[in-house]
Parts: structure tokens; C-alpha cells; sequence
């Protein structure tokens, strides 16, 4: 027994000392990388931050709910606003974990490579990232975010998160212009590897910026500068549309959760159906299905019914597996001039405001398959001829371009307060939500931080707090 210990022992010594022989070299499999190709985690990003925006869960029950474009005939404790904790907590992950912290990472080893176009690219979406955290919850851990060790970060105000914004697109720019490396067009899910594109979303997304906070800080020099670039979106091919794929898990998650899913509850809302009414319309039929009676009818926001089949269901374009997430639109940039030239933030006249509220409306019926029409766009109820009347032509034809982009409709009516929405019937609150909740795990493990913000809202965390370009 004693020998054939020995024997084992010896054995196990020679096998032991043998690997210790280029060791590095027997221990690496030949199937797994050593090395990450930042293009992936750009892709990776860009997927996780449209597909969060997109959720049906987020974007839909809080987004296209709240914007009172879309309603639930059933299952509506959101449409109430009693949302679930979990919707908060995720979108606030999300976002953070799989769209920044990639994005950063991105930049980085970017850098490592000399890939300039690839940083300018990946910091544009982190930017876009931050901006729609920021919109949506106030303020938020943007300084020390994602920094090694800090597990606590604090919550900088929205002013200096908006500055933070504004640099990073500005550094976007800086790195573009020195124009070097290549995106893979492959993995690059919104312009195919296309760097003039990527420049123009940075410069059309920092005008986006600015005229989310017009109303709260002069911008007019910057806004002029951002036009005088000659860098904004100039037509509907500059739009950042990301692409889906047919069939699940890539598909369209407004697809996956409505038709794949079966949730038909989902509904367009009076509120949607009957201002396209009054304007006459021609979107009715492509943001809206005919009912079962065969007409197009509204779900009135905050009531059930026992046959959601009663009222028009999202139109069928919005409904594809392959419908675009949409980032920026070019529809939305025009609007955004319309609006600055109307306020005085561009110097000029009403001819020039109205001149881009048509190419914005124009642009959105060739998004949505339609002819654009001089007789809509000249009609009474869509044309204005004075500075207060464009004003709210504007705001709310950007509400109804915005279709479909839950988020993003919310957020620019909570800008402009046009259409004007009253809260639902039946509702929990006194008047329609104006930010997120705080991500619960926040106030658990970054209690300090989490109370310090909420102290800089006017009514604490809650759903009722002004965000401060509201103010």
C-alpha cells in the first residue's frame, strides 16, 4: 500500500511540476476572448437604452399613459399612478448598469485603440442615457457615477447633471472632428458605422438638451452656435432610428410585450383620438386600429371596461416587430427650431418659426407613410399667426410626432403643459405624475444621498416633485 502511495505521490510531484511549465499558454481556451472589441459594447448599449425607453412597462404604462396618448381598458394601476416599485428600480439599473457603465467602458477602451469616432459615438449615447435618467428622476448620481469603488455616489443637481450633458456631447464633437478609427458597421444597431450620422445625433441632441432647459437658462448663444454648426439632422435619413429584428428577443419591445405577449389591454386614448379629430388628422388610421363597430374610439384614461375590444388598439405600424426605437427624430429637431425661433431664442420672425413647424410636420407624415399635405399644414386649426398662438401649436404638434415614444411624449409635455391633460379619472394623485421615484435600493444602501436629493425637490420624492427645468 505504501508503495503505491509513493507512486501516487511521485506521479502527482511530476504532473505538478509540469504544468507549472508555460502554464499561461495550457490554461487559456482557444474559445474564449482575452480581449473585448469595444464596437460590441457599444452595441450592447445603445440595444439596452432603447429597449429600456421602449419597455411596455416603463415607456408604456408610465410614458404613453401618462402623455394620456395611450390607455388601459384593464390591469391600469399605472394609468391610476400607482406604479410598481420594480418599473422604477429597473429603469434606474438598467439604464446605469448595461447602457452607461457599457457605454464608459466603450470610451475607454476606445481610447486604448486610438478610435476616436468609436469614444465620440459611445459618449453620445451616454449622454442621451444620462439625459433621459435625469428627465425622468431629477437629480441623480452622474459625477460619481461608475467610479471604481464608490458604492455611495452622491446626487448632483440637474443643473450641473445638464452641464455634464452638454460637455460630453460637446467632447463627442471634439472627437469626431479629429476623425479617426472606424465604427463597425455590423454592430453599430443605428447608422451602420456611418461617423457624419453620429455627428449630427451629437449636435442635434445637444440643440435637444438646450431646449429641454430654455425655459429655466438663457441659451440663445448656444442654440444659435448649434445652428450655425450646419451639423443638425437635415432631413429623415439623419433620424437615429435603432434597427429590430423580426422575431423575438430582438424584436421592437412595444412588439413583444403587446403581440407577442398578447397584453391587449393596451388602447389609444380619447385624449389622442379626439384632438387628431378636431385637426382632421390623417394619422387617425396609422396611430390607431378601427374598433370591432369599425370606427376609431378612444379608451377614456383612468376607466376599465370588460371588453377593451370596444375601443381602437395601437395602429398597426407601432405595432411591428421591426418598428424603429426611435433616439432623435429629424421631425424633432425641426420642431425644436420652430420653437426657438418663436421664443426668441434664434433671432428672426413667425415666418421663420412656421417654416420649420411645417418641415417638422412634413417630416413626421413621411415617417409614418403619408403624403405631406399643404392643406393640413394651411388649415385654421394647425396654422397660427401669432407668437401665443404658435406656442401651443407647436408643444402640441411635438406631442403628437412623439407618438409612440412614451418617454420622450411625457417628458415634452411636462416641458411645455400642451395639449392641456388633466389627470385621469379615478386617479391616486391630484395631478399627473412629473418624475420618477427614486430607485427603492437607493434610500437603503445611499441613504444619505438619497435624502439630500429628495431634500432639493419640492415636495421630497415624490411623484407630485417639479424637475427643475419645470420650474
Amino acid at each position: 500500500m505504501k508503495k503505491i502511495f509513493y507512486l501516487f505521490m511521485t506521479t502527482l510531484a511530476l504532473v505538478t511540476i509540469s504544468c507549472d511549465n508555460n502554464f499561461e499558454e495550457i490554461n487559456v481556451s482557444p474559445d474564449l476572448p482575452t480581449e473585448t472589441d469595444p464596437n460590441l459594447l457599444l452595441s450592447f448599449s445603445m440595444l439596452n437604452c432603447q429597449n429600456t425607453i421602449y419597455d411596455m412597462f416603463a415607456g408604456g404604462d408610465m410614458g404613453g399613459v401618462w402623455s394620456q396618448q395611450w390607455s388601459k381598458g384593464q390591469y391600469n394601476d399605472e394609468e391610476l399612478y400607482v406604479p410598481r416599485t420594480t418599473a422604477f428600480n429597473n429603469f434606474w439599473d438598467v439604464m446605469y448598469v448595461n447602457c452607461i457603465s457599457e457605454a464608459s467602458s466603450c470610451y475607454t477602451l476606445a481610447g486604448a485603440e486610438g478610435n476616436t469616432n468609436l469614444q465620440g459615438a459611445a459618449l453620445v449615447v451616454k449622454a442621451n442615457a444620462f439625459q433621459v435618467l435625469t428627465d425622468a428622476f431629477g437629480p441623480i448620481p452622474f459625477s460619481e457615477a461608475g467610479v471604481s469603488g464608490n458604492t455611495k455616489p452622491v446626487h448632483d443637481s440637474q443643473e450641473n447633471v445638464y452641464n455634464g450633458i452638454i460637455a460630453l456631447l460637446d467632447e463627442a464633437e471634439t472627437l469626431f472632428a479629429s476623425g479617426s478609427g472606424t465604427i463597425t458597421p455590423a454592430t453599430d444597431l443605428i447608422y451602420g458605422g456611418d461617423v457624419t450620422k453620429w455627428r449630427k445625433l451629437a449636435m442635434s441632441l445637444k440643440l435637444k438638451a438646450l431646449m429641454r432647459i430654455s425655459k429655466v437658462r438663457n441659451v440663445s448663444t448656444e442654440v444659435q452656435n448649434v445652428l450655425a454648426s450646419g451639423l443638425l439632422f437635415s432631413s429623415n435619413t439623419d433620424s437615429a432610428n435603432l434597427t429590430y429584428n423580426a422575431t423575438q428577443p430582438d424584436a421592437n419591445p412595444t412588439y413583444e410585450t403587446v403581440v407577442f405577449g398578447n397584453r391587449t389591454e393596451y388602447r389609444v386614448s380619447s385624449i389622442l383620438v379626439n384632438k387628431l379629430n378636431s385637426l382632421s388628422d390623417p394619422r387617425l388610421p396609422v396611430f390607431a386600429q378601427l374598433n370591432n363597430s369599425g370606427v376609431y374610439v378612444g379608451n377614456t384614461p383612468g376607466t376599465t371596461t370588460s371588453s377593451v375590444a370596444s375601443f381602437s388598439a395601437i395602429g398597426t405600424k407601432y405595432l411591428q416587430a421591426t418598428a424603429p426605437g426611435v433616439v432623435l427624430s429629424y421631425a424633432q429637431v425641426e420642431m425644436y427650431l420652430a420653437e426657438a425661433y418663436n421664443e426668441g431664442i434664434i433671432p428672426g420672425t413667425l415666418t421663420d418659426a412656421k417654416t420649420h413647424y411645417v418641415n417638422a410636420i412634413n417630416a413626421n407624415f413621411e415617417f409614418n407613410g403619408l403624403v405631406p399635405s399643404t392643406a393640413y399644414t394651411s388649415s385654421a386649426v394647425v396654422d397660427f399667426t401669432t407668437q401665443v398662438e404658435a406656442r401651443e401649436k407647436i408643444a402640441t404638434q411635438m406631442w403628437l410626432l412623439l407618438y409612440g415614444q412614451g418617454i420622450e411624449a411625457w417628458t415634452e409635455w411636462r416641458r411645455t403643459g400642451y395639449p392641456a391633460l388633466s389627470p385621469v379619472l379615478n386617479a391616486a394623485i391630484t395631478a399627473i405624475p412629473k418624475r420618477f421615484l427614486f430607485a427603492s435600493h437607493t434610500q437603503s444602501y445611499n441613504n444619505a444621498n438619497y435624502q439630500a436629493a429628495s431634500a432639493t425637490l419640492n415636495n421630497g420624492d415624490s411623484m407630485l416633485s417639479k424637475v427643475w427645468w419645470m420650474n
